[in-house]
């Protein structure tokens, strides 16, 4: 037989109900609120690292595109068709532009092979797209299927286009 009285099995449940359930739902309520707010922790740190990734290659198109834009003019230079404000610079600095066109080419090539695990399948494939035709474009310069001015046109015109595409996809994905 229990020796409690009715009084004290109240007092007992009164304990409980004030006490232990709001320790219970506070704690389960503080799991869940920090559960939460990891996940949008974590969703924010990856837009940033996407955000950085998407900056970085655009910078890098945008050297590119302004490169084969300086080379174009001057293949339009060499033929005498060239705008009048155009100025070539000195030997040192196209060398030096021209060393940095094949660093930029380079770290592009190699950022398209690890493109799918910080930016998208889209930005990806834009990468990719642009280092195929623009290795199918020097081959057909090599082998003398485009003529130099033609050359340098087409070149131009896959850089703006890496640059749009590319713009365009950070637009679509980072939603700005």
């Amino acid at each position: 037989m229990s020796n409690a009285s009715a009084p004290e099995v109240l007092m007992g449940y009164e304990l409980i109900k004030g006490f232990v359930f709001p320790v219970v739902l506070a704690t389960i309520a503080a799991y869940y609120s920090a559960r939460l707010a990891l996940k949008k922790f974590y969703k924010e740190k990856w837009w940033e690292k996407r955000l950085e990734a998407f900056t970085q290659i655009i910078d890098i198109s945008y050297r590119i595109k302004m490169t084969n834009d300086y080379f174009r003019n001057c293949e339009y230079d060499k033929k005498n068709l060239a705008e009048l404000s155009f100025r070539r610079h000195p030997a040192s600095i196209e060398k030096e532009l021209t060393i940095e066109y094949w660093k930029d080419l380079q770290e592009l090539e190699r950022i398209s092979q690890l493109a799918s695990f910080t930016l998208t399948d889209t930005a990806s494939q834009i990468l990719n797209e642009y280092i195929i035709s623009r290795k199918d474009l020097v081959k057909e310069d090599e082998e003398g299927l485009v003529d130099s001015l033609m050359a340098e046109d087409k070149h131009y015109e896959l850089s703006e286009k890496l640059l749009s595409s590319l713009v365009s996809e950070a637009k679509k994905e980072l939603r700005c």
